[in-house]
């Protein structure tokens, strides 16, 4: 926790602020970039600040030589580099609540693997209860995690592309009945295991871990866990809670956002009181 708390007193110093590509999946549709009309999760259009809001989700493409971007690059060479020490292909990126940052980070920082030419990538959304990844990109298919859970699609019919990249998206479609339940299913495990034969990394896009079991449930099955802690949101008890609820051993590191005039800063390991 020292370094959380380190991190902590710095934010709290500054004011609050805010085509498939070669071996990938035959089949996968391909998501359609068009920015100027994005269709949400129940196939309305996102119009006025929903637009922007959705522009500004894939920073890393939209303004590619922003501090942010850099920091979300920064982030991904450190992943790299920890997996010279150890096998990491499927990643959980959370937070202790809700209203943290978590899918913007779980966005861009797949976007910054999926423009390694060389190396495939898919992000999953797995919150299922309130899905958000779809938001940052203009097209979904008809099927999506939930319904490859319940075996309804395939997964070659839920996997969509972002052009111009090798970044590949398993989106929520729609929200079922019994959400933990799918997620702790063996269906999703061996979906995790085909993810992880397929993509060189798997980064998965899950529900806080305080409250409902969906995150942590999450947490146990990937090889490793980021944790994204927002400025504001959750308090030391909240993030000291969160972090019993994760494996010492599969912890990554922590992303401190919004922050005035700073950009997410990454903290390596869980640290010591």
């Amino acid at each position: 926790m020292g370094r959380i708390h380190e991190a902590l007193q710095r934010a709290e110093e500054q004011r609050e602020k805010l085509g498939g590509t070669p071996g990938g999946p035959a089949s996968a549709r391909e998501i359609v970039d068009r920015p100027a009309e994005p269709r949400g999760l129940v196939g309305g259009r996102l119009r006025g600040g929903l637009l922007r809001a959705a522009r500004r989700a894939r920073v890393v493409l939209s303004d590619s030589e922003s501090a942010v971007t850099e920091q979300y690059r920064s982030l991904r060479a450190r992943i790299q580099s920890i997996r010279r020490t150890r096998p990491l292909r499927t990643i959980v990126v959370t937070s202790a609540l809700a209203g943290e940052g978590k899918t913007t980070t779980a966005v861009n920082l797949a976007l910054s693997f999926g423009l390694d030419p060389e190396r495939e990538t898919c992000l999953v959304d797995a919150d299922l209860r309130t899905p958000a990844v779809h938001r940052a990109f203009a097209e979904l298919p008809p099927a999506g995690l939930a319904e490859l859970l319940e075996g309804e699609a395939k997964l070659e019919e839920v996997l969509v592309r972002v052009p111009d990249t090798r970044l590949w998206v398993l989106p929520v479609r729609s929200l079922p009945a019994h959400p933990a339940e799918l997620l702790s299913s063996r269906r999703m495990v061996r979906l995790l295991e085909e993810l992880s034969e397929r993509f060189e990394t798997v980064l998965i896009d899950s529900p806080p871990v305080l409250g409902l079991p969906d995150g942590t449930t999450l947490v146990d099955l990937a090889d490793a866990t980021l944790l994204v802690i927002a400025r504001g949101i959750a308090s030391r008890s909240d993030l000291e809670a969160a972090l019993e609820r994760i494996d010492a051993g599969k912890v990554l590191g922590s992303v401190f956002n919004r922050a005035a005039d700073a950009p997410p800063v990454y903290g390596s390991g869980r640290g010591s009181s």
